[in-house]
């Protein structure tokens, strides 16, 4: 059971829904949302984008003007917070780090038992897709991602997509609380993309935790699996999609393709993923 949850904005577009959704899993779960922000070091970025160390003269203004959009940023998502905290009805607390996004929120996840992120889009900050590699690949622990726009529920209807993979298995596992407060449990197969154990076998392993599923088959009929997916899952109102996060080669397979891919690149309902 979730106690402790993560939620990370930037003071972008993405950080009221994505304050929302935790909100939401933190009222569910009587659990602390803990609200992360990390701000830039400019110097350091500065000196990234230079390639090394550039001279004074152009040091100087480039850190002035960086600083005032970090700080821009800060401002931004400490409102959102506001908002947020200002008719939470749980424990929310704020947490603002400087340095690197990704390596900063890696660690604060280690130590939280669920992670709750905006999916990536045209208006996420640039580190946010970086981030959410570090939150899915680097911690060991389950990642919400939550669509742009704010959803009414998370986890009343619920899909699991099992191929029988262990990554498939550990999502399961990640989702056991979730599953318990659910009011219908789908296990959704793709012949072509299974590997292992069958829809029926998952539905009889939740049997055991006093959980009943209802199995059914995705043809993709020439789509992805990730699109047929989700296209299954929203014409059925699901409001909480259960994934294994595949990435190969990191965030190369998540630009490239893959079902994790398609997923992240296309949902408008919340995913729960683990790797």
């Amino acid at each position: 059971m979730p106690k402790l949850i993560l939620a990370l904005i930037d003071g972008g577009p993405l950080s009221d829904a994505t304050l929302e959704a935790g909100l939401s899993v933190a009222k569910q779960f009587d659990a602390q949302l803990e609200v992360l922000h990390v701000c830039a070091d400019p110097a350091t970025m500065i000196s990234m984008a230079g390639g090394g160390i550039p001279s004074v003269a152009i040091v100087e203004p480039a850190i002035e003007a960086m600083t005032k959009v970090v700080e821009a940023r800060a401002q931004r998502a400490h409102a959102a917070f506001d908002r947020i905290a200002a008719k939470a009805g749980a424990a929310v607390t704020w947490r603002q780090e400087t340095g690197v996004e990704p390596v900063v929120l890696a660690g604060a996840a280690r130590l939280s038992d669920l992670t709750v992120i905006g999916r990536p889009d045209a208006t996420s900050a640039d580190q946010l897709p970086a981030s959410l590699d570090s939150a899915l690949f680097d911690t060991g622990r389950p990642v919400l991602v939550v669509p742009p726009n704010p959803v009414p529920s998370i986890g009343r209807r619920i899909a699991i997509a099992w191929n029988g993979s262990p990554k498939a298995s550990r999502a399961v596992a990640a989702s056991l609380p979730f599953l318990e407060k659910a009011e219908t449990i789908t296990v959704v197969t793709v012949p072509a993309g299974r590997r292992g154990s069958s829809g029926d076998a998952l539905a009889a392993y939740l049997r055991w935790h006093g959980l009943k599923a209802t199995v059914e088959s995705v043809d993709p009929q020439g789509k992805s699996i990730g699109k047929a997916l989700l296209e299954h899952a929203q014409g059925r109102g699901i409001d909480l999609l259960v994934v294994g996060a595949w990435g190969h080669s990191r965030i190369r397979e998540m630009i490239l393709g893959g079902v994790t891919h398609d997923v992240l690149a296309q949902t408008t309902l919340p995913v729960l993923m683990a790797h």
